[in-house]
C-alpha cells in the first residue's frame, strides 16, 4: 500500500538513498543509483532497488525528493529513475523499459539550486532544478513535476507534509550554504557544510517515530547545532534513527591532523557527539556505506562506529544487544553482502524489519567508486 509506514535504507555503497513512507506520503531523501558499475573495489553485485522505490510511489509520483547537497553520491541516478523535464512530457507507462516516476515537489538548500560547478552525476538534477526555479511564482510552477522549495534555516524552520508527518530544518543557516568558491586551478570547496539536516517525525496514535538525517555535514556545522538548536530546543534533535552523517565519517564528528591518513589520527568533538547523542529508547544508528574495516580507505570510519556504539550503549556497556542497533549497508562482517536496511514504523516507535537483500547485476570488472563523495575533502 502506498505510504505504508516505513523507512528504508538503501544499500548503496557510500551513499544516501533513504525512503520514507507514511501517512500515504513518500519521500526520498538523496539518491545514487546505479545499474552498470559496481557497489565498491571488492564487490561486483550492484544493488538495483528501482523497482523498490517504483512500488512503493505505486501512482509513478513521488512526492518529495529532498535533496541535502549535490555530491555524487547523494544525485547519481537521478534522472535514469526519475522524470527530467516538463510533466507534460512525462510518459506513465512506456512501451519499452521501466516507467520513470515524476517528482511532485524537489527540496533543496540555496546553494544546491545555485553550486559553484556540477559533475556528470550532478548536471542533470541541477538542470532540472533551474527548470523548476525559473517557474517560481507562476501558476506552472505550481503543478505536480514543476514545484521546488529552496529552503535554510531563516525561511523554513519546520512544517507538516500532512497531519502525522513533520519536518525540522536544523541547517544549513546562510553562513553555512554561502561558501567561498575556489580559486580557477584550486580543489573545488567542498559541498558537504552546504547539506540539509532534518529531523522527521512520523506519528501514529499516540507514538512518534523520529528519523535525523545529516546528509555529509562536518563538524562545525554539529557545534554551531550544539551551541543553538540543543540549547533552547534539545527536543529537535531527538531520533529513534539516526543516519550517520557522510556515511559514517570522523570528519562529521571530529578533526583529523598529521593529515588524516591513518583513521587514528582523529580528536573526536564532544560538542558535535553531544548534538548527536538524543537517542530516543533503544534507537539505531545506520551507517549508508560500504562494511567498516579497521585501518580501510574512510569513509567510513572505524572510529566514528565506536563513538556511535557509546552513543547507542548510553551510560552502560557497549555489548552484542547495542552492537546489534548499529547497522551497515555494506554488510558487517566478512562474506556480507549489501543488504538494505528496513524499518517499520509503529505506533511504539520504530521497528527492525528483516534484512532484505538487494536484487544484483552482475557486470564484468569491479569500479573504484564505492569510496563516496562527489567532491571535496572526506
Amino acid at each position: 500500500m502506498r505510504g505504508d509506514f516505513r523507512f528504508t535504507v538503501f544499500a548503496s555503497g557510500c551513499g544516501d538513498t533513504l525512503l520514507l513512507e507514511a501517512q500515504r506520503k513518500v519521500i526520498l531523501t538523496d539518491v545514487r543509483y546505479r545499474t552498470g558499475q559496481a557497489q565498491d573495489p571488492e564487490n561486483d553485485e550492484v544493488p538495483d532497488f528501482g523497482p523498490d522505490i517504483r512500488l512503493a510511489c505505486g501512482t509513478g509520483h513521488l512526492d518529495i525528493f529532498v535533496l541535502t547537497h549535490p555530491d555524487q553520491d547523494h544525485v547519481g541516478g537521478f534522472c535514469e529513475l526519475f522524470h527530467c523535464g516538463r510533466p507534460a512530457d512525462w510518459i506513465a507507462n512506456p512501451d519499452r523499459g521501466d516507467p520513470k516516476l515524476l517528482v511532485d515537489e524537489i527540496w533543496c538548500s540555496p546553494y544546491s539550486a545555485n553550486p559553484h560547478y556540477t559533475t556528470d552525476a550532478s548536471e542533470p538534477v541541477i538542470k532540472e532544478i533551474k527548470r523548476r526555479l525559473a517557474l517560481r511564482g507562476t501558476l506552472e510552477g505550481q503543478l505536480d513535476g514543476n514545484r521546488i522549495v529552496v529552503m535554510d534555516t531563516t525561511t523554513n524552520t519546520e512544517g507538516f507534509v500532512v497531519d502525522g508527518l513533520r519536518w525540522r530544518l536544523l541547517a544549513p543557516t546562510p553562513a553555512e550554504w554561502n561558501i567561498p568558491k575556489a580559486a580557477p586551478g584550486e580543489p573545488p570547496t567542498s559541498s558537504n557544510p552546504t547539506s540539509l539536516i532534518m529531523q522527521w517525525t512520523v506519528t501514529r496514535s499516540w507514538g512518534d517515530s523520529q528519523i535525523l538525517i545529516c546528509g555529509d555535514t562536518c563538524v562545525e556545522v554539529l557545534e554551531r547545532i550544539h551551541d543553538t538548536i540543543l540549547r533552547h530546543n534539545p527536543e529537535w534533535l531527538d531520533w529513534h534513527i539516526l543516519i550517520a552523517p557522510h556515511h559514517c565519517s570522523r570528519r562529521s564528528i571530529g578533526r583529523v591532523w598529521n593529515g588524516g591518513c591513518i583513521d587514528e589520527e582523529f580528536d573526536a568533538s564532544a560538542k558535535a557527539l553531544t548534538a548527536l547523542g538524543r537517542q530516543v529508547g533503544d534507537g539505531f544508528v545506520v551507517s549508508s556505506s560500504k562494511r567498516i574495516i579497521r585501518g580501510a580507505a574512510t569513509p567510513p570510519s572505524f572510529h566514528a562506529k565506536n563513538r556511535y556504539l557509546r552513543i547507542l550503549a548510553g551510560s552502560g556497556e557497549i555489548d552484542d544487544s547495542v552492537r546489534e542497533r548499529f547497522l551497515c549497508t555494506g554488510g558487517e562482517v566478512d562474506g556480507d553482502k549489501p543488504a538494505h536496511v528496513v524499518f517499520n514504523l509503529n505506533v511504539t516507535g520504530p521497528t527492525l524489519a528483516a534484512r532484505s537483500k538487494p536484487s544484483a547485476i552482475r557486470v564484468g570488472a569491479a569500479s573504484s567508486v564505492g569510496g563516496g563523495g562527489g567532491y571535496g575533502r572526506r
